[in-house]
């Protein structure tokens, strides 16, 4: 039993370290391709772990109205349309969330990296992915 439970604590840590070394990537990659200085790294990263906040609580709202069509049977057509009408507008939420971010770095950047961002936040997720997957 204690080696299971070494076995569990050692698996758990290293998931956790691996999260908090993707994270730094993350911060350091993205510092780094859009040439943020001191000032505009903290502007930007303020504004961007409220945004992460954000859309993280309308995913988990849009997992419990998804999960709520689990059991439809039990519902009416009304109230299954509703859901996916919430749904629908969760991700309209997160859309509209990604470009007021995008619009508030234009004011503290220039207009040029504030719409790079999105690049390489695509180019960084597929670069975790392709590390992941090996």
């Amino acid at each position: 039993m204690k080696l299971l439970i070494a076995v569990f604590s050692f698996f758990c840590t290293t998931v956790l370290f691996s999260q908090e070394n993707t994270d730094s990537l993350h911060f350091n990659y993205l510092n780094s391709s859009l040439s943020l200085t001191d000032k505009e790294q903290s502007h930007f990263w303020v504004k961007y772990d409220k945004m992460q906040e954000e859309q993280a609580q309308i995913k988990t709202h849009q997992r419990d109205l998804k999960k709520s069509l689990m059991f439809a049977f039990a519902k009416s057509d009304e109230e299954i349309k509703a859901i996916i009408d919430q749904i629908a507008e969760q991700d309209i939420l997160k859309v509209q969330l990604k470009r007021d971010f995008i619009s508030d770095c234009v004011d503290f950047l220039d207009a040029e990296r504030a719409i790079k961002f999105s690049i390489y936040e695509k180019k960084f997720k597929k670069m975790t992915q392709a590390a992941n997957s090996k």
